[in-house]
């Protein structure tokens, strides 16, 4: 299953999509089994998302649970006065009732491109890896230039990226040659840009005005495909890799992240994954709605 869990809501009222808010304990708990029960194996976790961990820690504490999962978790962003990540690793530890993890990532990459203390963090996540206290070791990143920037400095095993129908910048010819070279496994997330996808045209902030023109363009190849915008959505991750690129980039580009507020829209999703994955359409089609405009494809910059 490429899919995995992402536990945002699980702890903050995230999303500009989401009308439910932060997901409640009782909602997590059919979530996971919801997810166990469809193959998920994999929760996208983080210091910074709320709540999240203490919650999950306590569904994970049934063995049920916890035989089914593998973790991802971040470090949250260090100040300039702040360079030890251990104890941000074993709140995290404590918060999950885990006593170690697949995959450790910095949450911004920039924490090892400009802290001061940059090398003395990034030796201590190798620590923690060479402890066996977790398997591999990375970063969430905003732009492909982050990654070629870190690829160069420092050994990792795993970029959290974003990826959708708009912001394609982490599946061209380039970067899938430098994953394979560097031997980096991708985890996409941002699949629906915040929710932005998803939501109805007449729906929009006005902010979202300037780029209307690619907004109606997706809606329109959905149309004209007979799928819904969650299956088109979708389908750049099988689909929108050039041919001469799709086996590596399959091997390359290991899970991608999905969040939800209840189970009903976790079923829906991989629903509409396997359907996706059947939707007769070419690589140039979903190459044309590739936009490069960060103020539309960076969530972080809207001012809404």
């Amino acid at each position: 299953m490429k899919l995995a869990l992402g536990t945002v809501q699980f702890g903050l009222d995230y999303g500009i999509s989401n009308k439910q808010g932060q997901v409640d304990k009782a909602q997590v708990a059919d979530i996971l089994t919801q997810a166990a029960n469809l193959g998920i194996d994999t929760l996208d976790c983080a210091g910074a998302y709320g709540n999240s961990e203490q919650v999950i820690g306590a569904q994970l504490s049934s063995l049920a649970h916890q035989a089914k999962f593998t973790i991802v978790s971040k470090i949250p962003a260090l100040h300039s006065q702040s360079d030890n990540i251990t104890e941000h690793f074993e709140q995290t530890l404590t918060d999950l009732q885990v006593e170690n993890i697949d995959t450790l990532l910095f949450h911004h990459a920039d924490n090892i491109l400009f802290h001061p203390n940059r090398v003395k963090i990034f030796q201590q996540l190798e620590a923690l890896k060479a402890q066996q206290k977790v398997k591999r070791i990375g970063a969430s990143l905003y732009s492909p230039e982050q990654l070629i920037a870190i690829s160069e400095q420092y050994t990792i095993d795993i970029a959290q990226v974003p990826l959708n129908i708009f912001d394609q910048r982490f599946i061209t010819n380039d970067i899938l040659t430098l994953c394979q070279q560097k031997h980096i496994k991708l985890h996409a997330r941002s699949l629906f840009l915040q929710g932005l996808l998803l939501i109805e045209v007449n729906e929009l902030a006005s902010y979202f005005s300037p780029f209307k023109d690619k907004i109606d363009a997706f809606t329109s190849l959905a149309d004209y495909l007979g799928c819904s915008r969650l299956a088109l959505a979708l389908s750049i991750v099988p689909h929108g890799i050039a041919p001469s690129l799709k086996q590596s980039a399959d091997e390359i580009i290991e899970k991608v992240v999905v969040g939800v507020c209840s189970s009903e829209q976790l079923i829906e999703i991989v629903t509409a994954y396997q359907h996706a994955k059947e939707l007769s359409i070419s690589t140039e089609e979903l190459q044309s709605l590739a936009d490069n405009r960060l103020e539309f494809i960076n969530p972080s910059l809207w001012k809404i």
